[in-house]
């Protein structure tokens, strides 16, 4: 079978297209790497104390959620600036949440699995 230049160049554009819109819809570093800060943040507040069993369960819940809002506008092969702005959103909300969360007076440094009171002078 003999295929000329301009069909040629259609079927090759459009097996292309067919490969690569999934994996562009796939990839979204952006959101990854905030994810991935995010959840560094969360260690390293349980590691120094600053975090409680509580709310590092509380706030790995929300990592859960923003991970499980990406996969769903994943799961048609696009992300649409919607999508994209709820999940900037999420995170958004998450990282407050973070922020508060390891600026409290709630702390449990020496990792007893209990919250240590502030002292009062």
């Amino acid at each position: 079978m003999k295929f000329n230049a301009p069909t040629l160049a259609a079927i090759s554009a459009l097996t292309v297209t067919l490969f690569a819109l999934p994996a562009l819809a796939q990839n979204t570093p952006n959101i990854d790497k905030r994810e991935a800060n995010q959840q560094q943040r969360i260690d390293q507040g349980v590691k120094s104390g600053e975090l409680t069993q509580k709310e590092t369960a509380k706030l790995d819940k929300g990592q859960a959620k923003v991970d499980k809002m990406e996969d769903k506008a994943k799961a048609d092969g696009t992300m649409t600036p919607k999508e994209t702005k709820h999940i900037n959103t999420a995170q958004n909300k998450q990282s407050h949440r973070i922020h508060r969360a390891k600026h409290n007076r709630r702390h449990d440094r020496n990792h007893d699995g209990m919250t240590d009171t502030p002292k009062t002078k």
